[in-house]
């Protein structure tokens, strides 16, 4: 048996939505219709590169994509570009030098003759990483600024400025990450040579 809806045709308009209409009689143009239950629909209008981003318990907003350490994004019409900037999220540099102050996300190439002395960043939010290979002859050692510990397994550094990690050999490998913000650091797997400490 055939069903068949129609709507009367003295029926009031816009058609609401409670008998399956919108409840509007003029979309904005180029708008999303977002369902209000027996309301209205509303429109969300989105700008160029904008996306709508919800919630449980209101409607969803436009809103562009943030970008994080390492990350750049760039919005057009009808199109948003995620770019990696940090080479896999970390940014190597080639220490020529004796000294180095370190910066989160970011890698170190010892290359001086002498011992390069690189210094973890005093502020570091938890999950920061760092990374240190060796070149030159001279290796490298790893110092701490005061409340700073870097942990190696079962052994950790003499909290503080006294304390550090260190290579013994010119190819030694290193990626620590800090553990709690700021503070406490830990050796992140895949330590190359017999590292130091003190």
């Amino acid at each position: 048996m055939a069903i068949q809806n129609a709507i009367n045709a003295n029926a009031s308009t816009p058609i609401s939505p409670t008998i399956g209409g919108t409840g509007v009689s003029n979309p904005t143009a180029h708008g999303i219709l977002i369902g209000e239950g027996s309301s209205a629909a509303t429109s969300l209008v989105l700008s160029a590169g904008q996306i709508p981003i919800g919630t449980t318990s209101s409607d969803p907003a436009g809103a562009t994509l943030t970008a994080g350490t390492g990350i750049s994004i760039s919005s057009a019409t009808g199109a948003i570009t995620i770019t990696n900037t940090a080479g896999g999220g970390i940014t190597w540099s080639d220490v020529t030098g004796t000294t180095q102050a370190m910066a989160i996300n970011n890698g170190y190439i010892a290359d001086n003759a002498g011992l390069v002395t690189l210094t973890l960043p005093a502020t570091a939010a938890i999950g920061s990483v760092i990374s240190v290979q060796g070149k030159g002859a001279g290796g490298w050692a790893i110092a701490q600024n005061a409340s700073q510990a870097i942990h190696f397994g079962n052994v950790v550094t003499t909290t503080g400025t006294g304390g550090s990690l260190a290579s013994s050999n010119q190819w030694d490998s290193i990626t620590v990450i800090c553990v709690t913000a700021n503070n406490i650091w830990a050796v992140l797997g895949g330590a190359q040579g017999n590292i130091t400490y003190v």
